[in-house]
């Protein structure tokens, strides 16, 4: 399963999108960008622009919370929200009926055999810092595409081939990256903005439907995460 939005934070037109990085300095630069950010809103979908998740992601002082919700056809988004240390479920697609479960207990990382999950695995491990961290030790070449906009934003594309094994391998299991079958040597269309913040990721896994497509808009916007009403305890909570 894979969990689109426009970019933000553009600079003036007629001014270079990005200063020009090669392969010792691209993924430093947009590592050291992301890391002095706190917040951003996550569209992931396919190359269509489909989005399958929209995420308000916040990691402001080391404290983790998200707001996303899946879905394509009203009456049947689902919500998922972390807040407090639990993770609440629920929404249009079960009713507005809310459960919740702390967010390190083992059903809600997706460590429990029979039960289903559902996306929470895959949010839980969302550590945009951390992807591009250790994405710096697995690049074997960096290609300057030009300059683009992309959702109304002025970038710098490039294209960037990782050793996919390197990268893969030194995140979570079940970060979103790690939801599709990619070959070893794996190409990256990156589109930065003049802040060297990403603003889209895209890559095709070995499969046909095998399309990862990562908008990042809001960069440096805030979050307020309400637990839910009348949400019902479940896993250790409920004990």
């Amino acid at each position: 399963m894979v969990l689109s939005g426009c970019g933000a934070a553009g600079g003036d037109s007629g001014a270079p999108s990005s200063a020009s990085y090669g392969l010792t300095t691209l993924v430093p630069a947009v590592a050291a960008a992301v890391g002095g950010e706190d917040y951003v809103h996550l569209g992931i979908g396919d190359h269509r622009g489909r989005g399958e998740v929209q995420v308000d992601l916040s990691w402001e002082d080391g404290t983790h919370e998200f707001r996303a919700i899946t879905g394509d056809e009203p009456g049947e988004f689902l919500e998922f929200r972390r807040v407090g240390g639990r993770v609440y479920v629920g929404g249009e697609a079960t009713g507005d009926r809310w459960t919740y479960m702390r967010d390190d207990d083992p059903r809600a990382l997706g460590e429990e055999p029979g039960f289903d999950a559902g996306a929470s695995p895959v949010l839980l491990s969302l550590d945009v810092a951390g992807d591009y961290e250790v994405l710096v030790d697995a690049v074997d070449e960096v290609d300057d595409a030009g300059e683009e906009e992309v959702g109304g934003v002025a970038t710098t594309h490039y294209v960037v081939t990782v050793d996919s094994a390197a990268w893969l391998g030194a995140l979570p299991e079940h970060s979103v990256h790690r939801e599709v079958e990619v070959a070893d040597e794996l190409v990256l269309d990156l589109w930065i903005d003049e802040e060297s913040l990403p603003v889209r990721l895209e890559y095709t896994g070995t499969g046909n439907t095998d399309q990862v497509r990562i908008d990042y808009t809001n960069w440096g916007g805030s979050l307020a995460v309400v637990e839910p009403e009348g949400a019902e305890p479940v896993g250790s909570e409920a004990s």
